[in-house]
């Protein structure tokens, strides 16, 4: 199961290099969302999940992580939201 775990990639989502072990681990013990879009260029990621993560597929929504800052704009607006004055 940890044979990727050393390999790194940079990670959109957070904006910096991570391990696939971070990656496969980051939902609760659970892959990341991205895993599939991020790594699947480095590895057979896709089959990785399927023998040892074969519910994740099924149940998981399998999307491009945002880039940080348009996950940081969302949570600006979120804040800013109740506050604003029309």
């Amino acid at each position: 199961m940890d044979q990727f775990d050393k390999q790194e990639i940079y990670c959109r989502k957070l904006g910096h290099h991570l391990n696939f072990s971070y990656c496969r681990k980051e939902n609760m013990g659970k892959p990341c969302s991205g895993i599939v879009s991020c790594w699947q260029q480095s590895i057979d990621v896709a089959r990785y999940l399927g023998n040892h993560y074969p519910d994740f597929i099924d149940s998981q929504e399998i999307s491009v992580p945002k880039a940080k800052i348009s996950s940081i704009l969302d949570i600006v607006n979120q804040v800013k939201s109740p506050y604003s004055v029309t």
